[in-house]
């Protein structure tokens, strides 16, 4: 492929309907159609949860795969790579969420309790017949019913449930608090510079060009991504340029010289030296590295 496929719903390039904020099917319905399998792809605003009830599925997210058995919710936050291999036995739902919907679900305190349930791909597995497992296996079929019913306060009672959906998941994975309380201004802070990062890393941006754009000190804004993300701006700027190196390596046909001019480096040389830098090898060694492990 020339490129990451990136896909609305389930192997879906465009919305096949007026409904771009929510989707949800059942994988015993939704799945056959594409003989168990969805290729990896992405999603630019859309995030998704895969609620395995029972069954197993091969899950593979950015370069790492492994097997998840239900009972256990998958969650897959918006530009992560993303494929499955599910075994026809797989019952379950898969969710799929416009990402401004999810957002103004939870306030800014919330967010901040939850700082990484929005941003990082998670694996959570409730203990089977616990409280948490039982409530789920009881409110996703709620959820899909509401869904295909539509009555007065339908959007908000959907929210409602999928606000406790998310925070059965953060629940499931035995989060650790906050030390301190901040201040609702410094997690929109954060989000602001994330949001930044995606629309710009590709520029190049310096650290001092995002701080100057948020109408911040760079020493304030290091501080922010560290409280949030425990590294240094500039660490996550170069985390990200590598994140999408390496996906363009294992999804992608192309060659280094045209990943690195694809990145946004006028020299492939450096780009083969800052790959090799952080990664210890070198973008071809890489590639075949990938490929050795697939067969």
């Amino acid at each position: 492929m020339s490129d990451i496929p990136h896909y609305f719903l389930y192997g879906e390039a465009s919305p096949s309907n007026g409904q771009t904020d929510l989707h949800i099917a059942s994988l015993k319905e939704s799945l056959p159609k594409h003989n168990w399998e969805i290729h990896p792809h992405r999603h630019d605003n859309l995030h998704q949860l895969l609620v395995v009830e029972q069954g197993s599925v091969l899950a593979q997210v950015n370069d790492k795969s492994r097997e998840e058995r239900g009972p256990c919710i998958l969650s897959i936050p918006p530009k992560e790579v993303h494929g499955f291999v599910h075994q026809p036995d797989v019952e379950g739902y898969i969710i799929t969420i416009e990402s401004a919907f999810l957002r103004n679900l939870f306030s800014d305190t919330e967010r901040e309790e939850f700082p990484n349930l929005f941003r990082s791909s998670l694996s959570a597995r409730p203990q089977p017949e616990s409280r948490t497992a039982l409530t789920i296996k009881h409110l996703t079929p709620q959820l899909l019913i509401e869904y295909h019913h539509a009555e007065v306060g339908q959007s908000s009672m959907i929210g409602a449930y999928l606000k406790i959906l998310f925070i059965l998941l953060q629940r499931s994975l035995e989060p650790v608090r906050l030390a301190t309380s901040l201040q609702d201004d410094r997690i929109a802070s954060h989000e602001q510079f994330m949001e930044l990062l995606e629309h710009h890393y590709l520029e190049h941006w310096t650290v001092n060009q995002y701080a100057e754009t948020m109408g911040i000190s760079t020493g304030r804004l290091n501080r922010l991504c560290k409280h949030y993300s425990g590294q240094k701006v500039l660490e996550i700027i170069h985390e990200r340029l590598l994140t999408e190196a390496k996906r363009q390596l294992i999804y992608t046909q192309l060659s280094a010289q045209e990943i690195s001019y694809k990145l946004g480096f006028k020299d492939p040389g450096y780009f083969s030296r800052f790959f090799s830098r952080n990664m210890e090898m070198t973008p071809r060694k890489f590639k075949q590295r990938v490929r050795e492990q697939r067969q």
